[in-house]
């Protein structure tokens, strides 16, 4: 370690997620000497419900992730509190199926092999910003970066340590991984079950993966001390009380919502759920991951102007989908609960909201172009802007 503790890094990423591993990929492949630094040994599990968009896939330069994939959904499976709805299934995949420790793990290899040296087991003390540079403090000892890429998550501390404000807490997740038997994987097979009436909003989903399913509820942030009680009442209408559990685990997602929340600072970025760079109708976040590791490792190379570039791009190219997402998310979740019966048959019969839908998860189309399309979208956003 002595060799290494007075070189200074271009770049030092923080976080080995989807946002971490594809910056560190980019920046080595354009000859960056980059440090990507991961607090867990690797591989790790993550809490995640696995679903990785397909448009994600164009993010990530079309690579192909079959090595780690666990299959694909193709069909929507809507329930109200457990009773089945309808189903509505797309041309194409949708989101492909991973364990994230295998996903992240195939990321971080493709990095490595661009160059980046990768240091598992390594947690982030502190960091510092001195001489032209920031020193990170690890229990291996000091390095050091003229640029910061923060990938830490939702609760990371890195953004705290550099005095950048995080977005507030938006919601709560609850996943559970259970070995299911061989009649419901059959059921779910290339299916996924969205599961809605939750107050004030929120809902759970099914994810099928090889052998096993993952079952999950997200919910406002107020509902947290209920989620696990709401994730077994599903489970069991689901008909899954009794199946092995094999992991649980909660989390908090952030949401940004304004162009003036930072997204950087002199020469650190705050990637991903670092920054709340998740959609508040699906609450996904690895597609924007991904697309700000893009936007990051443009900007660092680019010149010496890396936060306004970033921030920039971030405002031009991820917020307005944040924002269209907010208001399709306010409509529909608030359609859903005071209203329900209406809302589900206007979902049921009216196929073009599906077809918008299933155009952004693959790519063809953007939250923002389809809610163009909706009659009074300006004045329904001003509408709904009280609603959480």
């Amino acid at each position: 370690m002595s060799g290494n503790v007075l070189q200074t890094w271009d770049v030092v990423v923080i976080g080995a997620g989807p946002a971490g591993a594809t910056a560190a990929r980019r920046l080595s492949d354009a000859g960056a000497s980059t440090l990507l630094l991961e607090k867990q040994s690797l591989p790790r599990y993550k809490a995640c419900g696995g679903g990785v968009p397909a448009r994600t896939l164009q993010l990530l330069d079309h690579v192909d992730i079959s090595p780690v994939s666990e299959g694909y959904v193709e069909t929507i499976d809507i329930s109200r509190f457990g009773r089945h709805q309808f189903r509505k299934t797309s041309k194409r995949p949708l989101a492909w199926m991973v364990m994230r420790d295998r996903f992240d793990g195939f990321l971080t290899d493709l990095a490595s092999e661009a160059g980046a040296t990768v240091r598992d087991a390594t947690p982030v003390q502190s960091i510092i910003e001195e001489a032209g540079c920031y020193a990170v403090e690890t229990p291996a000892g000091m390095v050091r970066g003229r640029h910061i890429l923060a990938c830490d998550g939702a609760t990371g501390p890195a953004a705290r340590w550099l005095g950048i404000p995080s977005a507030s807490t938006r919601s709560a997740a609850y996943e559970v991984e259970v070995d299911a038997p061989t009649m419901a994987l059959e059921h779910w097979h290339q299916a996924a079950n969205v599961d809605v009436g939750y107050r004030p909003w929120g809902y759970g989903w099914v994810f099928p993966k090889e052998g096993k399913l993952s079952v999950g509820v997200v919910m406002a942030p107020q509902r947290g001390r209920s989620i696990r009680k709401q994730t077994d009442r599903y489970l069991g209408r689901l008909g899954l009380a009794d199946a092995e559990v094999i992991n649980v685990q909660g989390h908090p997602i952030r949401y940004r919502r304004s162009e003036r929340e930072p997204v950087a600072k002199g020469r650190v970025l705050l990637l991903g759920d670092a920054v709340g760079l998740a959609d508040e109708f699906t609450a996904e976040g690895i597609a924007y991951a991904v697309h700000s590791a893009n936007l990051a490792a443009d900007a660092v190379l680019n010149g010496d102007e890396a936060a306004t570039i970033y921030t920039r791009a971030v405002n031009r190219y991820i917020q307005p989908e944040l924002d269209a997402a907010r208001t399709i998310s306010r409509l529909y979740y608030w359609c859903v609960t005071t209203w329900p019966w209406l809302a589900l048959a206007v979902s049921k019969y009216v196929n073009y909201l599906w077809r918008a839908f299933f155009r952004v998860m693959r790519g063809d189309s953007t939250y923002a172009h389809e809610l163009s399309f909706l009659p009074f979208s300006g004045a329904i956003t001003r509408t709904l802007s009280g609603h959480a």
